[in-house]
């Protein structure tokens, strides 16, 4: 679905006019009554806009705007334009009540909008979710009842919690990322105070950096969770009954359904809790000290440029590279001066990314397709339905079975092509409903005789009866 599919599409054309700031802080007195009503009335959002943007209305010249000369005259007339004017944009909505006074409802994508918009005004300190703690009293909670539906509900709770932690370490890392690109341009010692220690430690440090590392620990929850997990995947009848669970609660069209989306999001916990040290955590501790280094040298750079030849030097080339005009001049002073690029080492400076060459126009190839020979097709088809049918592969995976309900990867002997082809053709077929046998696909790789394959249990198919 596009974007103006979902919302109408002169929704955000209040916050590109030029009385945008009015219009956002007629927003946040929308979303503050939807906050604090249910139900809403014409009248009580009317009153607020007057109470609340008083001294913007009265200030406010509406030029270009679609405003009557009735609601021009005053500022009660300009808070019924504000009314009328998100409703037309289509940020609210009206509607009779049996009491036939008129009460406002704000639409699904408004409300999440309002929610955003508020969030981004909001100065109040903020925190990061306990997403790691929560994911492992989840799991610990369910390990330790008895409830098969906990278990499953815990499960998804897991993976939604490990999927807001990713996004919040995301998050992370961008911000830092952006505090280090405002620094760049800031040129007073105090600025550049503030920002690191009132913005960039209280808005990324202390709220999200320091509670993943003392409290909402990664290292810490890591291997409970792991553990909890993979106990349950060992468990074949506890997954069984999960599945079922899932069943019941919608999460999936049929049992085989539910345990692959069970199995796979288990697998995926677990794989993101053992590569997000690696993958997020050490590389915003690296973002971080990378820009504390650049923060400290900024510093020193700025308090002593005016004491030494280093900061007359480096106030010249800042002057310089932001005249045009000072062309001839830097290419006076260029010979009195050795200037090297500054470069450093890291895991990736022992390769070059190497660059494609032009290209040219070569001769064109001329492609010749030879008639398929119809016998030659049809005995293709024949040997493929007669060597790799259902009943083929259903008779090898019995040779493979013999007396026993269960078989894995290492009893399927991968001696030949054949063999190697029907252990693939046995995976796709194992999830049909006339089978006789069930495949289900263990963490791993199975190799023999040059063959790999997953690692895959193999088990009869239970009757019923």
């Amino acid at each position: 679905m596009k974007l103006f599919d979902a919302v109408p599409n002169e929704l955000f054309s209040v916050l590109a006019s030029p009385n945008r700031s009015l219009y956002a802080d007629a927003l946040d007195v929308l979303y503050e009554s939807y906050q604090e009503n249910l139900k809403i009335p014409e009248e009580t959002l009317y009153s607020m806009l007057r109470g609340k943007l008083e001294q913007q209305l009265a200030e406010a010249t509406f030029e270009g705007e679609d405003i009557d000369e009735e609601e021009l005259r005053d500022v009660s007339g300009r808070a019924r334009f504000l009314i009328r004017k998100l409703n037309s944009k289509g940020w609210l909505e009206k509607q009779r009540g049996d009491d036939f006074n008129e009460y406002i409802t704000v639409p699904g994508y408004s409300s999440r909008l309002l929610e955003l918009f508020h969030q981004l005004r909001d100065d109040s300190p903020m925190r990061g979710y306990s997403y790691v703690f929560g994911t492992y009293s989840a799991l610990k909670v369910a390990s330790e009842g008895t409830s098969v539906y906990d278990r499953m509900a815990a499960v998804y709770s897991a993976y939604d919690n490990t999927q807001s932690l990713i996004k919040l370490l995301q998050m992370v890392y961008h911000n830092v990322k952006h505090f280090f690109q405002l620094q760049v341009n800031m040129q007073q010692v105090n600025t550049v105070l503030a920002s690191h220690f009132d913005d960039f430690g209280q808005k990324v440090v202390e709220a999200y950096i320091r509670p993943l590392k003392i409290k909402d620990s990664v290292p810490k929850y890591r291997v409970p969770i792991q553990k909890i997990l993979t106990g349950w995947l060992e468990d074949d009848a506890l997954l069984t009954a999960m599945s079922n669970a899932a069943l019941q609660d919608r999460r999936g069209s049929d049992l085989n359904a539910c345990r692959s989306d069970l199995l796979r999001k288990i697998f995926w916990v677990k794989e993101r809790y053992d590569n997000i040290e690696h993958e997020f955590l050490d590389e915003i501790d690296q973002q971080v000290r990378r820009y504390t280094r650049a923060t400290t040298q900024k510093i020193e750079n700025l308090t002593n440029r005016d004491h030494n030849v280093r900061g007359n030097l480096n106030y010249l080339l800042t002057a310089l590279s932001r005249n045009r005009r000072a062309s001839e001049l830097v290419e006076q002073i260029q010979p009195a001066f050795q200037l090297y690029e500054q470069s450093f080492l890291s895991e990736k400076s022992v390769w070059y990314r190497k660059r494609p060459g032009k290209r040219t126009k070569a001769a064109p190839v001329l492609i010749q397709e030879g008639e398929i020979d119809p016998e030659m097709a049809r005995q293709a088809q024949l040997l493929l339905h007669s060597e790799y049918g259902r009943s083929e592969i259903a008779a090898y995976v019995e040779q493979w079975l013999g007396e026993a309900e269960v078989c894995y990867s290492e009893d399927l002997n991968l001696e030949d092509d054949k063999a190697y082809i029907m252990s693939l053709l046995a995976v796709l077929t194992g999830g049909d409903r006339s089978s006789t046998y069930t495949v289900r696909e263990l963490e791993g790789v199975y190799s023999e005789n040059g063959y790999a394959i997953p690692r895959l249990q193999i088990k009869r198919r239970e009757e019923k009866t």
